[in-house]
């Protein structure tokens, strides 16, 4: 892990308005969880942060213990007084970790955005080691700078534990037993440079609201800047 980042850059002058088991997620009151067969939706007062979580966030998070792509050492400290946003997916994850993190190299490249570190940990990390991490970071379309954290078992079901991250590994019929898939949550965690959460995004919403039985779509990156914003404005 390079030295801290520098103090964040706040130049956002505007707000600018995915498959896993069913769980529940203690202490996340109204956030909802993506499925294979269906999730829930927020409400806001604002509809273009009708997908953005600012309330109740602050039991969401913790400190951090894990390793960049390097195999160094990382922490909450190494982030301090530089925004985040966190994502917690994995490398052989088939379409909502990819299409979360191209949505999300969108959303930072909005105009008049925050500058903030985009930071990915895996939930699988008897596959997804630091040099499996250090090389999937730098997919053609993901956001640039984005750091890649894995570690042990322990480290990273701490990390979960902090996050209230829903992740179970899911066998694929027939196939070898280090061929699987794993289920999880998929939410962005915003986060102020103080490494508290002041926001939280679902990567996925239904493509009517109205109807439950509707596609699951991605987040509009449009969206994903505003509860950014919105987040940050709070800290």
């Amino acid at each position: 892990m390079a030295d801290p980042v520098e103090t964040p850059r706040r130049n956002l002058t505007r707000a600018v308005a995915p498959a896993v088991a069913a769980a529940v997620l203690a202490a996340l009151g109204a956030l909802f969880l993506v499925s294979r067969n269906g999730g829930e939706q927020t409400a806001q007062t604002d509809p273009a942060l009708r997908d953005c979580i600012l309330e109740q966030t602050d039991a969401i998070g913790g400190p951090i213990d894990l390793l960049d792509s390097n195999g160094a050492r990382v922490t909450q400290a190494d982030f301090a007084g530089q925004p985040a946003v966190v994502y917690f997916g994995f490398t052989h994850c088939p379409d909502v970790c990819p299409t979360t993190m191209y949505t999300l190299a969108q959303a930072l490249a909005q105009p008049n955005g925050y500058d903030v570190q985009p930071v990915l940990i895996t939930v699988d990390p008897a596959r997804d080691t630091p040099a499996v991490m250090a090389a999937y970071v730098h997919t053609d379309g993901y956001p640039s700078g984005l750091v890649g954290l894995s570690g042990s078992e322990a480290q990273i079901e701490a990390a979960k534990r902090a996050f209230r991250v829903y992740a179970a590994k899911a066998p694929i019929p027939g196939a070898a037993a280090d061929v699987y898939n794993v289920d999880h949550s998929s939410f962005l965690y915003v986060m102020d440079g103080q490494w508290r959460t002041r926001a939280v995004v679902p990567t996925m919403r239904r493509s009517d609201p109205s109807n439950p039985t509707s596609p699951m779509v991605a987040t509009p990156p449009e969206t994903i800047a505003a509860c950014i914003a919105a987040g940050l404005e709070r800290s």
